[in-house]
């Protein structure tokens, strides 16, 4: 056998033997999500990344081979998904240059979740994605210490942003400053799984 048909077999043997592509998918709920059962959790191949918790107003991060793993693992779970959003990129701070935010919400500061109408934004361009997140940066380095960006899920439809800041009042100057449109503004309680 041939050098080259030995590396391409060796190729070939690699990529039928890569797994399947998971993705991830922020799901609205309207309550706080209950700790799911890690064997139910498991049977799906569905694990859980991060919960926000608003009461009727929450969210749950979750990572599945693909929808219909997901919504399997919901139904038998007996959890009611309000939407499900496909997250196609997530961004943060360092996209643009900047610091990752600190392990723990600064003194005073509350998480919000910042949802963002911008059709299709998880399909921009990664030098586009960059100067939203260098666009969030400058606006964050103009207002100070009241405020933190954790990161954003884009999706088809909009964002979710995870920020940590002392008011409302100062996120909707952030996104004015930003050049960033302000949907609902959800004070969460944050816990990364």
């Amino acid at each position: 056998m041939s050098r080259m048909t030995t590396a391409l077999a060796f190729a070939a043997a690699l990529y039928a033997a890569a797994p399947a592509f998971a993705g991830q998918f922020v799901v609205e709920l309207d309550a706080p999500l209950p700790a799911p059962s890690p064997a139910l959790l498991e049977s799906h191949a569905v694990t859980l990344d991060e919960t926000l918790s608003a009461g009727p107003e929450s969210y749950a991060v979750f990572t599945a081979a693909d929808m219909d793993a997901l919504e399997g693992f919901l139904d038998n779970a007996a959890i009611d998904a309000g939407k499900i959003s496909e997250v196609l990129f997530v961004n943060s701070p360092t996209v643009g240059g900047g610091a990752p935010a600190g392990p723990e919400p600064r003194d005073g500061h509350g998480v919000f979740v910042i949802e963002r109408p911008i059709p299709g934004v998880g399909f921009f361009g990664l030098e586009k994605k960059r100067k939203i997140s260098q666009n969030s940066n400058a606006a964050i380095e103009k207002l100070g210490e009241i405020i933190e960006w954790d990161h954003s899920y884009l999706t088809s439809e909009g964002t979710y942003c995870v920020y940590r800041a002392d008011s409302p009042e100062t996120l909707r100057e952030h996104g004015a400053l930003a050049g960033a449109p302000i949907g609902k503004i959800t004070l969460v309680e944050q816990r990364v799984h």
